[in-house]
């Protein structure tokens, strides 16, 4: 499943890969006028907001393979978030502070 939508300053693609037994769920967030591309399912604000422990081992990295029953509840939960316009305000911002303290991960530069 994928979803994307675009904010002020950036643009968001929600994806999930299905293996069939487990799948793959990421959140990226694409600079729009840099094109530099981060994964954010990671980020505390993320975490906190798909009601998530940050203390799970499973969450700690930026890709994540997962049941697939969990894998569709997040899509879900991420898929609303990203489509309210007030949150995804408050997360360009956050993304703004995380990239001044050196956290942006840049996975790759889209063109």
């Amino acid at each position: 499943m994928i979803f994307k939508t675009e904010g002020n300053k950036y643009n968001f693609i929600l994806e999930t890969t299905n293996t069939g037994i487990e799948s793959g769920f990421s959140i990226l967030a694409i600079d729009k006028k840099t094109k530099i591309c981060s994964s954010i399912n990671n980020l505390n604000l993320m975490l906190s907001e798909l009601d998530i422990d940050y203390q799970d081992y499973r969450f700690a990295d930026s890709s994540w393979v997962l049941p697939d029953e969990l894998v569709e509840s997040l899509f879900h939960k991420a898929k609303n978030l990203l489509s309210d316009t007030e949150f995804l305000k408050f997360l360009e911002d956050y993304l703004d502070l995380d990239r001044e303290e050196g956290e942006w991960e840049n996975i790759y530069n889209q063109k």
